[in-house]
């Protein structure tokens, strides 16, 4: 009987979600973070991340939740000005989405923003993922454009990052 609870103690640990920055330098995370994207947000479109995209992202700072050594969630980031960091491609696996976890990832990002003296934090959102970012606090900063490239609607947002006192 013991040994059950201690078990089961050890499952609910190693299920914990952990949260992670990290560069593309690091290649098991940088290579789970190409396979998560490339299944939640390019297969749908069959046109999956190409090395020259890989090139340009190489100095992005990655933010990831991994559970049990696998990335669940993951987007990238990069300075747009000295005041506004952009955020790009953010995934959720699909058996870990509608758990909290795109929120709780993006709110521990946005808290190292403040911390790296950010006040905005820009992105384009696709039409999917709109209401997301909109309860997140994230406002429309421009109507609905195509993206010809990925043949999606995308949505200009911005948030205001509030300072903490």
């Amino acid at each position: 009987m013991k040994k059950q609870n201690v078990m089961q103690k050890y499952d609910l640990i190693t299920k914990e979600p952990i949260f992670q920055k990290f560069k593309a330098n690091n290649k098991q995370l940088y290579e789970q973070n190409i396979d998560l994207r490339n299944a939640v947000l390019r297969k749908p479109l069959k046109k999956l991340i190409t090395s020259d995209e890989m090139m340009v992202e190489q100095n992005n700072q990655f933010y990831g939740i991994t559970i049990n050594d696998i990335l669940v969630a993951t987007f990238s980031s990069y300075p747009k000005d000295s005041n506004t960091v952009r955020l790009v491609s953010f995934a959720v696996d699909a058996q870990h989405q509608q758990q909290g976890l795109g929120s709780r990832l993006l709110s521990w990002a946005i808290d190292d923003f403040r911390k790296q003296g950010y006040y905005r934090v820009s992105l384009s959102a696709r039409a999917s993922a709109h209401n997301f970012y909109l309860k997140q606090g994230f406002k429309d900063t421009r109507e609905p454009q195509i993206n010809h490239y990925l043949n999606v609607v995308d949505f200009e947002m911005q948030y205001i990052i509030p300072t903490r006192n």
